[in-house]
C-alpha cells in the first residue's frame, strides 16, 4: 500500500433527524502543505446506506503522484451494523486508470473486478476465499457503528478491510476525546481519538519496505465525529507520520443535507 493509497483510503452538534444525509469535505496535507482534497456524501437511512466520495491529489516528490478518483459504497443497515453490497472505484494516477468493483453479501466478497491486475504475484501473500469473508470495503470503513457513542469502547475494535487487491486490518484503540467548535461550516461536538495500527493480511508483498514501515508505524491516529441522530461515528481527521513528514486528513466542512 502506497502513501497515496492510504491517503485516498482514509479520504472522510445538530438536532436529531430520522435519516442522516451529510456532506463532509477534507483537506489533505503533507508536511503542512496542502496536496489534495476530498469530499464524502453520506446517506444513512434506517435500512440502507450509500457513501459517495471524490478527491484529487497533487504530486509531491516521490511520495505522492497526481491523481483523482471517485468511489461509491452501498449496503444495508442491520442492528449489528453496516452490511456492504457493493464498492466501486474509478481513479487515475499519472494518467493511468485504476478501477475496482466489488460485489458483497453477508460480509463476504462475491465478485471482484480490478484493472490493472496485480503484478509480481509470486512475491505476494495469496488472497484466499477465507480472506474475503467477514470483511468490509475501505469506504464503508469511514463510518463506524457506535452504539456507545464517544465512549472509549467505541475505539476498541479491529476493522477487517478488503480493497479488491489487499486484505488488511486496522486495529484501533482508545487514545482521548475532546470537544470541537467548528463554526458555521464545520463540525461542532465531541470527537473521539483512536490510535490505529495497520496489519497486512494478504495480497501484499511482505518484503516490501513500505509495508514493513506501515506495520511498524505507531503514529497513526483516527479522529471520529458523531453522526447526528444516529449511533455512528464518521471520520473527522486522520494523522500519520511518514518519512516525508506528517500526513494529515482534516475535515473542513460538515453539512447536514436534510
Amino acid at each position: 500500500m502506497h502513501l497515496k493509497s492510504l491517503a485516498a483510503a482514509l479520504c472522510l452538534v445538530a438536532m436529531p433527524v430520522e435519516a442522516s444525509s451529510l456532506y463532509v469535505k477534507y483537506d489533505i496535507s503533507l508536511t503542512g502543505l496542502k496536496i489534495g482534497e476530498g469530499a464524502l456524501s453520506v446517506d444513512l437511512q434506517d435500512q440502507s446506506y450509500k457513501i459517495h466520495g471524490q478527491g484529487k491529489m497533487a504530486a509531491f516528490g516521490n511520495f505522492v503522484s497526481d491523481g483523482s478518483g471517485n468511489v461509491l459504497a452501498t449496503g444495508s443497515v442491520s442492528p449489528q451494523g453496516l452490511n456492504p453490497n457493493s464498492f466501486s472505484m474509478r481513479a487515475e494516477e499519472d494518467g493511468k486508470p485504476n478501477t475496482v468493483s466489488l460485489s458483497m453479501a453477508n460480509g463476504a466478497v462475491t465478485g471482484t473486478k480490478i484493472h490493472p491486475a496485480q503484478d509480481r504475484m509470486n512475491e505476494r501473500i495469496k488472497v484466499t476465499d477465507a480472506h474475503k469473508r467477514g470483511v468490509i470495503d475501505p469506504l464503508t470503513a469511514v463510518l463506524l457503528p457506535a452504539p456507545k457513542g464517544l465512549h472509549p469502547d467505541s475505539c476498541k475494535r479491529t476493522i477487517p478491510i478488503f480493497d479488491g487487491r489487499d486484505r488488511y486490518d486496522l486495529v484501533l484503540d482508545y487514545k482521548t476525546k475532546y470537544q470541537k467548535r467548528g463554526g458555521r461550516k464545520g463540525y461542532s461536538g465531541g470527537v473521539l481519538t483512536c490510535s490505529a495500527r495497520y496489519k497486512a493480511i494478504a495480497g501484499h508483498r511482505p518484503n516490501r519496505k513500505t509495508i514493513q514501515q506501515l506495520e511498524a508505524n505507531t503514529s497513526m491516529e483516527i479522529h471520529l465525529a458523531e453522526v447526528p441522530g444516529k449511533p455512528y461515528l464518521l471520520l473527522y481527521r486522520a494523522r500519520l507520520m511518514t518519512p516525508a513528514g506528517p500526513l494529515n486528513i482534516q475535515n473542513v466542512r460538515f453539512k447536514i443535507l436534510n
